[in-house]
């Protein structure tokens, strides 16, 4: 089983080094993969969904998040959800942001490697929270210029995240299966028969 705690430890350190050097105009800068935020709201939404994990929020303890592709209802429940924790950080510093997220980030650490346990049952949190780090890092680093973290064990992660539910998706969907390759290695999505492969490294 992958170290979902060293991960996210691992890419949590490497964020914040980036966005700790940033300026006022380089936070404020738009996250092209995520259009309605910028830098700053990034951070402080990675801040409240650590902050959830360790907390809970009764109020969205039944959300699926697996399911908000298909459920629209759930969905609009997500984005409620991810703004409201960027709100709720919208009147604070951003050195007070950072401040709180590190100060969850221990307890995050033991609840990922099954150390002390979750206040929420959500199925595959550890991957989700992982993946979710490791994409909004590679977004602020694309703002910033910032290359780095694509060989990280959380993009290892997060390319198995994102696999999987697609290839869910594909069979939910009745649709055929698409094949990666990257690295010397082949992952199958979905089932046969096999209607597209798609080749190139594995950060691509």
């Amino acid at each position: 089983m992958p170290d979902f705690g060293g991960a996210y430890r691992e890419t949590y350190d490497a964020l914040r080094s980036v966005v700790a050097g940033m300026d006022d105009a380089g936070l404020s800068r738009t996250v092209p993969f995520s259009p309605l935020w910028n830098v700053r709201d990034v951070v402080a939404h990675l801040t409240g969904e650590a902050a959830l994990s360790i907390k809970g929020d009764a109020e969205f303890a039944d959300l699926d998040v697996a399911g908000t592709w298909r459920v629209p209802a759930q969905a609009r429940r997500r984005d409620e959800l991810n703004a409201r924790q960027v709100g709720q950080r919208a009147g604070l510093s951003f050195d007070e942001v950072l401040d709180e997220w590190a100060s969850y980030v221990p307890t995050i650490e033991r609840m990922l490697r099954g150390e002390v346990p979750f206040p929420m049952s959500m199925p595959f949190i550890e991957s989700i929270l992982v993946t979710d780090l490791a994409m909004h890092e590679q977004d602020i680093r694309s703002v910033g210029g910032v290359a780095g973290g694509r060989d990280s064990a959380a993009m290892g992660i997060a390319l198995g995240s994102y696999a999987g539910a697609l290839g869910l998706k594909l069979q939910a969907l009745s649709m055929p299966a698409l094949r990666l390759r990257y690295g010397g290695k082949e992952r199958v999505l979905g089932e046969a028969p096999i209607g597209a492969t798609v080749e190139g490294e594995r950060f691509e």
